[in-house]
């Protein structure tokens, strides 16, 4: 018996681990729905997935290597000749998915040490595994100093900081609002990254105006990630995951607190794109994207999540416009 909402909570409540952190949970996830699933053949076994599917992604939406197990998984069950055969494919796609990750973000992160030399200072956001990989390997080459923005409202950053100093480098840490202050001198802006799509890279919130100082202050941006954050073209990026206001602050009165943990970073802010195969450009990003599978049931989701979004944006636009005529 399998019982989705209690397999699914989990990676709901988990608000501050990087993607590669949520979905080795999700592929946990997958994985136990397979074996445990009441199914009395693959195609039930497919249903039962699929609706796990819709929900994993509906806790975590911005994680696109969730979507790439979940292609993998389905893809895996077109052909599976029975049910038991169909529930050891997906454990195994699920189980080499958790291993996979791990080598993944390893290569990405021995290429982004690869472009640092002793005594480079660098500036990040938030708190990704696959760049605290990097930055740890660099330290141990040479020495290295990171500024860590603290990564409001859960303070990510400083789970990251801790980590670097606990491993010898030598780490500052700073409130977001000073990120530009902190730019000079130093060699790049190192972003994570949770999903690549068409409309550019989605990371934590900050992203964008970091970069944008940065550019000003001549400093490069580079992105580490790896080809399990690439989405199929089409396939939605959602930003419009709302988080508990209680988060950011308990303000008096009615007053409405906005908090979304993701923002859109474009592919012209960003000089340099490191993946587990290498640096890329955004041109040969496109092209790597191209081809990737996407099975009808993630088909569904993304449009039944695109059609959200699209009326989600259209209520706050309406609420905007009430509130600027009322306080006309």
């Amino acid at each position: 018996m399998v019982h989705l909402d209690a397999l699914v909570s989990p990676l709901r409540a988990d608000v501050v681990s990087g993607a590669a952190v949520v979905s080795r949970t999700a592929a946990e996830v997958v994985r136990r729905v397979a074996v445990r699933a009441d199914a009395g053949s693959p195609a039930e076994l497919r249903e039962v997935l699929d609706e796990a599917a819709c929900r994993i992604l509906d806790a975590q939406p911005a994680m696109a290597p969730v979507v790439t197990l979940l292609a993998r998984v389905f893809a895996e069950l077109d052909d599976a000749p029975d049910l038991d055969e169909a529930r050891r494919r997906v454990a195994r796609v699920a189980e080499g998915f958790r291993e996979e990750l791990a080598r993944r973000s390893e290569r990405a992160g021995r290429h982004l040490s690869d472009l640092l030399d002793g005594g480079d200072r660098v500036l990040t956001l938030s708190d990704s595994s696959t760049v605290r990989s990097g930055l740890l390997r660099a330290a141990e080459e040479g020495g290295l100093s990171v500024v860590c923005l603290e990564s409001r409202p859960l303070d990510e950053g400083l789970r990251l900081a801790r980590v670097l100093a606990e491993g010898g480098v030598g780490v500052t840490v700073a409130v977001d609002a000073s990120m530009a202050l902190h730019l000079p001198g130093c060699r790049a802006v190192v972003l994570g990254a949770d999903s690549v799509g068409d409309a550019g890279i989605v990371n934590k919130v900050g992203s964008v105006p970091l970069a944008r100082c940065a550019r000003a202050a001549g400093v490069p941006v580079w992105v580490v990630t790896d080809g399990t954050k690439f989405l199929p073209p089409g396939f939605p990026q959602p930003l419009d995951d709302d988080r508990p206001g209680e988060e950011v602050s308990r303000p008096p009165g009615d007053a409405r607190v906005w908090n979304r943990y993701f923002e859109m970073l474009p592919f012209d802010l960003v000089e340099r794109v490191v993946t587990d195969d290498g640096p890329l450009d955004p041109l040969t990003l496109s092209e790597r994207r191209h081809d990737l599978p996407l099975p009808a049931e993630l088909a569904r989701w993304a449009a039944r999540r695109a059609g959200r979004s699209a009326r989600d944006a259209e209520h706050e636009t309406a609420g905007s416009s009430d509130t600027h005529k009322n306080r006309r």
